[in-house]
């Protein structure tokens, strides 16, 4: 299995004049950099059409465009005019087909995009495009929180996380922690690299978002704190060594803390909110 290039490969691999000027084909050739390197599980044959970097741009080019049809519309446009989007658009020489992107595609870990996806936050940070954002003491807030992106009754793998219901069904879904940088007054967020819920190899105990935030942190947490970063999340990541892990990688949190049963809360009966920051902890 190739091994993930490192976040200072990616970001030296863009050229001056891009890093200067960010635009969105700047974006295009740094995304398309670590597409061509994708390991292909493919024959070596004289007749391949396909690149790996074509289909990993085609893939991201439905996802940007936010239409499933849009490979099928440029493929019609080419038949009709000579000339497509896709390529003046995203530089995709060869549009494959859903299917062979597919095939293409889904042997490919998806861990070797996350230092590409870390580099453009990175370039966007160097450049000052983030200044605005930092908010409670100065710091970068990083938003935690699960997501589901596949959930089925039927269809289940090995990665799969298991529900099962009070009917006695099971559902086996796919799960990830997707950190984003927010900040009060800005409606777009700057996504980091994600972290999946996922089996892990020595574990009998399944998954969950919370072990899962905390390889995040294992992975990722220095690098960001080193900026200013403050925590923020629901009370799930309120629990003591995610509280301490967070501390010990120099950063900060602000996290909703639910009251103990029984427990007294001052006559509120909302959620809480507990935060350290600065090395003040604060219990509203």
């Amino acid at each position: 299995m190739a091994m993930p290039v490192s976040i200072s490969d990616h970001h030296n691999s863009v050229n001056a004049e891009s890093v200067a000027k960010p635009n969105f084909t700047s974006l295009v050739q740094l995304i398309r950099s670590t597409l061509d390197g994708l390991p292909d599980h493919r024959r070596e044959s004289n007749g391949t059409k396909y690149t790996m970097g074509d289909a990993g741009l085609s893939a991201f080019s439905v996802f940007f465009s936010q239409s499933p049809s849009f490979l099928d519309w440029q493929i019609r446009m080419e038949q009709a005019q000579g000339k497509n989007n896709a390529n003046s658009i995203f530089g995709v020489h060869q549009i494959p087909s859903d299917a062979q992107i597919r095939n293409l595609l889904d042997p490919v870990p998806p861990e070797i995009l996350f230092p590409a996806m870390a580099s453009i936050g990175d370039t966007l940070y160097d450049l000052g495009y983030l200044d605005s954002y930092r908010s409670i003491g100065k710091t970068f807030l990083v938003a935690l929180d699960g997501t589901d992106f596949f959930s089925s009754e039927n269809i289940s793998c090995s990665c799969c996380t298991q529900s099962k219901h009070k009917d006695g069904s099971i559902s086996y879904r796919h799960i990830a922690v997707t950190p984003v940088i927010v900040a009060p007054g800005h409606e777009k967020v700057i996504a980091l690299p994600p972290e999946f819920v996922t089996p892990q190899d020595g574990h009998d105990k399944q998954d969950c978002e919370l072990a899962a935030a905390q390889r995040w942190l294992n992975k990722w947490g220095a690098h960001y704190a080193a900026r200013g970063m403050t925590v923020i999340g629901d009370d799930l990541y309120c629990h003591q060594p995610f509280c301490r892990k967070v501390l010990a990688q120099k950063a900060h949190y602000f996290l909703v803390c639910k009251p103990l049963c029984g427990a007294p809360h001052n006559g509120f009966n909302a959620e809480c909110i507990v935060m350290r920051i600065g090395g003040l902890a604060i219990f509203v």
